[in-house]
């Protein structure tokens, strides 16, 4: 109703023109279709239940700007429009749509202060292990080709005829991985031979990535299940690429901490936070669940910079922040990111024992390491990039053993068998910014500030105006692919 009143609702008939052929039956008003879908999506209604309420609630036909007679539309409507959501860009296109009216409007504008935060997204499948994963692989890819080939062996019937329940601690294990990675192996090889040039349907495909992830063979050609130790190369593949569900291959299982685990995706939602305006989303991102959140701010200001919605301080939590993309929000796009920086990660700063990098002065000019005893360094090498996604690019200074090991405080500077010491540091320009970081975190004044940034990686925003423009974004990217096994 407040959407409805002040703004005439988030968009309109015209937004989506080519979203439908031109010729043919007038169909149903898709503004109409998109307030639903996000009352459904705040309510928490099925489809039918949305439906119901917008043939019977007044607020449901006052939201749509609906006659009080209008008996609305059948359920089914709702899925047919989720499905040509999920097409291309149209997410962000309607989230684009909902942003520029409020901007119109005077509800969101650019250059004040914004916050991001990620939160879990679970995979609309089961909770499978390996075994259970292999089996209901073969169970799927068989259904899916019941109708247009022919089985190999009619006792697959009766193995694979129902969903697979075997939990943690199956009966016979030694016995059931063998065998099922032989009948998914004969089930591939009888689909190859006698398919000819037809294209297989996704859970074909993913049987075939499953039993390659899963299995390998040997040097004599035996089929042999994968274990995470091993040094041959036939270990389990990184979580980053392991699908968990035949029926979503897009879902990945990660951990956080020895707490935390889930399978599916992470949604990172960007929106206001000032204090004379509503909080509105203005960006919504769904990753897989694997992927580092310090690689989804870049994209990020992208996205706020094109929609003319770029904050003057972005307020993060500590898995966004990193020196490089904090230097690349400044130069870029002139934000300030403010959000706790990792500290220094040296032994000798974790047990707060002995000298830490933060002792050693650096002289970039003469390219030069002074320790805590006076010795300067003898090498300047670097800078190096980094495996790490979040990790700065390092400058390697080294110290000789002649300097290190008659060294009457060696012990508290290095354990190294080399007797000698090694700094590593970022370039001058990072190095600058890291130090002023790290002292803005310590003042009174940053803490205060920051206070309203999230915390949590469970934490998301409750405002109505936030969730009625993310909504459809957030839904069409991590359900285009899931369903239920």
């Amino acid at each position: 109703m407040w959407v409805r009143d002040r703004l005439d609702g988030l968009w309109c008939d015209e937004d989506f023109a080519d979203w439908y052929p031109r010729d043919g039956r007038p169909g149903l008003s898709p503004a109409q279709l998109a307030t639903v879908c996000v009352l459904q999506f705040v309510l928490g209604l099925s489809d039918r239940q949305a439906a119901e309420a917008v043939r019977c609630r007044i607020d449901f036909k006052y939201a749509m700007a609906m006659e009080l007679d209008d008996p609305g539309f059948h359920h089914s409507v709702l899925a047919d429009f989720r499905d040509r959501l999920t097409e291309g860009d149209r997410a962000d296109r309607l989230l684009d749509f909902a942003l520029t009216r409020l901007k119109e409007a005077g509800l969101v504008r650019e250059r004040t202060t914004q916050r991001t935060n990620s939160i879990h997204v679970l995979a609309a499948v089961r909770d499978l292990t390996r075994l259970e994963l292999i089996t209901e692989a073969v169970r799927a890819a068989l259904e899916e080709v019941a109708g247009t080939a022919e089985l190999v062996d009619e006792d697959w019937g009766r193995r694979y005829g129902r969903p697979v329940r075997l939990g943690k601690n199956p009966t016979k294990p030694k016995t059931r991985i063998p065998a099922t990675g032989h009948d998914a192996v004969r089930l591939l090889e009888h689909l190859h031979q006698h398919g000819g040039d037809r294209a297989f349907g996704p859970r074909v495909q993913a049987l075939r990535q499953i039993m390659v992830q899963n299995y390998h063979r040997d040097a004599a050609g035996h089929l042999r299940w994968r274990t995470a130790e091993t040094e041959d190369g036939s270990g389990l593949p990184p979580s980053s690429r392991a699908i968990v569900s035949p029926y979503d291959t897009s879902a990945r299982y990660a951990r956080h901490g020895h707490i935390i685990s889930w399978k599916g995706f992470s949604a990172h939602l960007t929106e206001t936070c000032a204090p004379d305006g509503p909080n509105v989303i203005t960006d919504v991102a769904t990753t897989a669940a694997t992927t580092h959140d310090s690689k989804v701010l870049p994209g990020i200001h992208t996205r706020l910079h094109r929609r003319g919605l770029l904050p003057a301080e972005h307020l993060v939590d500590a898995g966004y922040t990193s020196l490089p993309h904090l230097a690349q929000a400044a130069r870029n796009h002139q934000v300030t990111v403010s959000g706790p920086l990792k500290a220094n990660p040296t032994r000798q700063h974790r047990r707060s024992e002995g000298f830490a990098r933060d002792d050693f002065h650096i002289d970039y000019d003469r390219q030069q390491v002074t320790c805590p005893q006076g010795q300067v360094s003898q090498g300047w090498h670097g800078p190096y990039p980094t495996s790490s996604p979040t990790a700065a690019p390092l400058i390697v200074a080294r110290f000789t053993k002649s300097q290190c090991q008659p060294c009457p405080a060696r012990a508290q500077c290095t354990a190294s068998r080399a007797s000698h010491r090694t700094v590593g540091f970022p370039p001058r320009e990072l190095r600058d910014l890291q130090l002023r970081i790290r002292a803005e975190q310590q003042t009174l004044e940053w803490k205060t500030r920051t206070r309203s940034a999230p915390e949590s990686r469970e934490r998301s925003t409750s405002s109505p105006t936030a969730t009625a423009c993310a909504t459809a974004a957030t839904e069409a990217r991590k359900g285009s692919t899931s369903s239920t096994s």
